[in-house]
């Protein structure tokens, strides 16, 4: 199926648009619900050219003092060190509460815990409990599984396809007319293999949704396409942690811009 491009603005512009919350007691709720739930709180800065992620846990909130308490994930004791320890703030992500914020670095008792303020606003998404994000144009997502086809003198077929968007709870896909007959609403294709550079995870999906896709001026597709999409079932923690870290990576560095 050749495709030239793929379609941007129409189909994902504004998906995940971050709105500011300044609402103390929703900040403090956001960050007791992380610290609860044992969230995964990302810390990240650029040194040089290179962007650095560190791991750490909420392990404290003293609301009448106006700050918090993180400590570093096992075996992030030296990059968190070298991520606040040398800098008056800190840059913090949550996926869990989709809210991304800048902080004060209050005190240091590195490399076991860092105190940060409560910051006076959040960054907050909108419209989507995962965030969503494009990766067709860098092709780096693949994905590969077989399905049974009941007219198919095989019994099935394997299917090869660049990953279209991605969030941490689903994925889609783009198929040509002929291919889009062999899916159906509500099916569950199994053993799915979502390949990226550094990580490979085999889950189950769900169609959730089967979406004609025609040419326009906003993308540079020379036929009509079909868009797949997919809910992923049961995630397990190591596939989820590698997803999480990898659409942190890939929007870091528009979510900088909030503080602009």
């Amino acid at each position: 199926m050749k495709i030239r491009r793929p379609f941007r603005r129409r189909e994902l512009e504004n998906v995940n648009k971050l709105k500011k919350v300044y609402d103390e007691a929703i900040i403090i709720n956001l960050l007791s619900g992380a610290q609860e739930n044992n969230a995964d709180v990302f810390i990240w800065k650029l040194l040089g050219a290179s962007k650095h992620i560190g791991q750490v846990k909420i392990e404290s909130i003293r609301k009448k003092r106006g700050d918090f308490c993180i400590t570093p994930s096992e075996g992030q004791e030296r990059i968190i060190k070298d991520l606040v320890g040398s800098q008056t703030y800190a840059d913090v992500y949550i996926p869990q509460a989709s809210i991304l914020f800048r902080c004060n670095l209050i005190s240091t008792h590195a490399p076991k815990r860092y105190y940060l303020s409560i910051p006076d606003f959040v960054a907050q998404l909108e419209r989507r409990k995962n965030l969503r994000i494009n990766v067709y144009e860098s092709n780096e997502i693949k994905l590969s599984f077989s399905k049974k086809i009941i007219t198919s003198n095989s019994g099935g077929q394997n299917f090869q396809k660049s990953c279209f968007d991605l969030s941490g709870g689903g994925f889609s896909f783009l198929v040509s007319r002929m291919e889009s007959k062999l899916f159906n609403l509500k099916e569950t294709l199994s053993l799915v293999e979502i390949k990226s550079k550094k990580w490979s995870h085999r889950i189950s999906a769900e169609i959730c949704q089967i979406r004609e896709v025609e040419p326009d001026e906003f993308n540079d597709l020379i036929y009509k396409v079909w868009r797949i999409s997919c809910r992923m079932i049961e995630i397990d923690q190591t596939f989820k942690k590698d997803l999480e870290k990898y659409i942190f990576e890939q929007i870091k560095d528009e979510l900088c811009a909030i503080n602009d």
